[in-house]
């Protein structure tokens, strides 16, 4: 017998603020080779093209430097794909009022440097200290009128310059910090802060707990009320599976091990799971955007440094770049969960399926199942006032099979599913997630032209298609051959790369669009 969904239009919130990361790759930007950045970083950001990203910076001794670094960076990121940064900064104590005021002066000169000359007008959110850290970490969850204080300045200054940047509070973590929230409505911080945000890391429940989902909902939930009458958006600043630490392995030669348990313990692919209900856990209940913790790995340390940062979609361990699984079912909630989009309202009376998805203002829709039965579930999802127009793609996250690509590249959609009397029925494997979206074309991007080769390099000429994204690479052993998967050599948002084979052979270039299709 199949389990009965409803979706439909009934809001839970006006405005989607979107899913994404914590760049903290972005201070590393730099480190990187150009393979990395153009075949791994840049091409997935840009495939995933995320509403929203967290990003270390902003702190009152930014330098030149490093402000032009973080610049660069989010050019080639950022105002590509149109993503919201939010900021935050770090901050030494200070005393006296000319120090406060020297402070906040010192942070509008860099924000107005990043905005205004450097032109990355989306930094639109600022906290002026990681989860509320000053002397030590959490420092400020103690002392929260100092934290009002360093606030307080900020506004002013702001407000005196017309900077176009929100101020968040309290950026608290965990969850049981969030009552920070509180008593900064309580003691009028209301009126100086945009918006507000907190951190979570899922260290009481592992992946395989059932009642996670409708706990941490509630939990998200609860604060989005508190907030509601003040007219006031929360946000995710960082969420995250457990930490390694949690089991006892907290360093490795001097290092602290800051890395996600599940990477280690053999659950990678299954715990996809659990992350992806976090996400929507915390959508449903009304959380305006969230940035998962993170986009890509920290480099290894050189000798003794504080922390070996292990969490990414990416691995950055030497040359190894390889995608984690958690890339093929989050990345594609950030994808198809979209900036501006207008979260729908989804019901179940199976417990064993959470369900939530979004529509945009041309009427494309996209909803996600988890399903938590073992085995394979039929679905009978019923859509209310959704008008699909055409047929519904389905993309497919099986845990007992992950659809990996050694490029990075998202997983194409298995079928289409035909909508019958305002229902679609579907099937779909056991601890798996799927993606249903009218959210594409069938339009095919325009073919790539100029495909040469020279001394174990290919190159081409760059794409003018508006709706391009990335190009994938393809080599044959006669100039007939056909692409595909087994024969790829690369993914890249670059206009060449090299061979790694470096023998001879033909060469195919295709420009693969945001729909996911492909020009050859």
């Amino acid at each position: 017998m199949a389990s009965k969904m409803t979706a439909r239009r009934e809001e839970i919130m006006a405005r989607f603020g979107g899913m994404g990361f914590h760049n903290s790759e972005a201070g590393q930007y730099r480190k990187m080779s150009d393979r990395q950045f153009n075949e791994v970083v840049g091409k997935i950001f840009h495939e995933l093209s995320p509403g929203f990203s967290r990003i270390g910076g902003g702190a009152p001794n930014w330098t030149k430097q490093e402000m032009d670094d973080f610049a660069e960076y989010c050019e080639k990121m950022h105002r590509l794909t149109g993503t919201t940064i939010y900021l935050t900064g770090r901050c030494p104590r200070y005393h006296t009022e000319e120090e406060f005021n020297t402070y906040a002066k010192d942070v509008a000169d860099r924000l107005e440097y990043v905005i205004k000359e450097k032109g990355i007008s989306n930094v639109q959110i600022y906290c002026m200290s990681n989860e509320l850290s000053l002397d030590d970490w959490g420092d400020l969850n103690f002392e929260m009128e100092t934290f009002k204080r360093y606030h307080t300045h900020l506004y002013n200054e702001f407000r005196k310059r017309y900077l176009p940047v929100r101020l968040l509070a309290t950026d608290a973590s965990p969850r049981e910090r969030w009552e920070t929230i509180e008593w900064a409505i309580a003691n009028g911080m209301v009126p100086i802060s945009g918006v507000f945000g907190g951190h979570h890391y899922v260290n009481d429940f592992e992946p395989e707990d059932l009642d996670f989902y409708k706990v941490f909902k509630r939990q998200c939930s609860d604060v989005v009320v508190m907030l509601r009458p003040y007219e006031r958006r929360f946000i995710l600043g960082e969420f995250g599976l457990a930490q390694a630490f949690k089991q006892g392995k907290r360093d490795i030669n001097g290092v602290k091990m800051d890395v996600c348990d599940a990477f280690y313990n053999g659950k990678e692919a299954y715990s996809a799971l659990q992350i992806s209900e976090m996400a929507l856990a915390a959508m449903n209940a009304g959380v305006y955007a969230m940035a998962m913790w993170t986009f890509t790995d920290i480099p290894n340390p050189d000798g003794l440094a504080p922390r070996l940062n292990k969490w990414g979609l990416t691995r950055w361990d030497g040359d190894d770049y390889s995608p984690r699984d958690w890339l093929y079912a989050y990345g594609l909630f950030v994808k198809y969960f979209k900036y501006n989009s207008k979260p729908l309202t989804i019901e179940t009376e199976d417990y064993l399926l959470r369900s939530g998805g979004v529509v945009n203002d041309d009427g494309s829709f996209s909803i996600a199942i988890v399903n938590r039965h073992p085995g394979k579930t039929e679905i009978q999802l019923s859509l209310e006032n959704l008008k699909p127009g055409k047929k519904l793609r389905k993309y497919v996250y099986d845990s007992n099979n992950v659809p990996r690509s050694k490029f990075g590249d998202l997983q194409d959609y298995e079928e289409l599913l035909d909508v019958k009397d305002d229902t679609v029925s579907l099937e779909m494997p056991g601890n798996a997630i799927v993606m249903l979206t009218t959210d594409y074309t069938e339009e095919r991007p325009a073919a790539v032209t100029g495909v040469r080769a020279e001394a174990g390099t290919v190159s081409w000429d760059a794409s003018a298609d508006p709706s391009h994204v990335y190009y994938r690479v393809y080599k044959g052993e006669t100039p007939d051959f056909a692409p595909s998967k087994e024969n790829q050599i690369a993914s890249t948002i670059a206009e060449k790369c090299v061979d790694p084979d470096g023998k001879p052979g033909y060469y195919k270039v295709c420009s693969v669009n945001r729909s996911g299709n492909c020009s050859l």
